[in-house]
């Protein structure tokens, strides 16, 4: 094994965790811009329902079914944000493994004194403790 060797698995792992966790964030922005966005569609539904020009009479008349369906969609949304919350923790702990791995694949001698990375170094953010 040559002292090449784990530097490259180093930079390796470095490459990976950095593809990990832009793929983690952009399926989270994604998620949450969908979340947004997809009230969109359910005001418009609303207005359809209730007739653009009823507004003032149906903030104390609302119709049967707008009294459904505000808890429904109320709890759609709750169920789309725990999702994205879910997803969030799934990357934290992606987070946490890598930074371990990192770690434990950087030289342990101090007089191998390793190229910086492309990136930022992993332990210089450390939130596990």
């Amino acid at each position: 094994m040559s002292a090449a060797d784990p530097q490259t698995a180093y930079e390796a792992k470095w490459a990976e965790y950095q593809s990990a966790m832009h793929q983690g964030a952009w399926r989270i922005g994604w998620g949450f811009f969908f979340v947004t966005v997809g009230l969109l569609p359910m005001m418009w539904f609303f207005i359809w329902m209730v007739g653009a020009r009823n507004w003032e009479r149906a903030v104390f008349h609302a119709p049967l079914l707008m009294w459904a369906a505000v808890p429904l969609n109320l709890v759609v949304v709750a169920a789309l944000l725990f999702r994205l919350y879910r997803r969030n923790l799934e990357l934290d702990a992606l987070k946490r493994r890598y930074l371990a791995e990192l770690r434990a694949l950087k030289p342990a001698s101090p007089a191998h004194e390793p190229e910086a990375p492309a990136g930022p170094d992993p332990d210089a953010f450390r939130d596990d403790h």
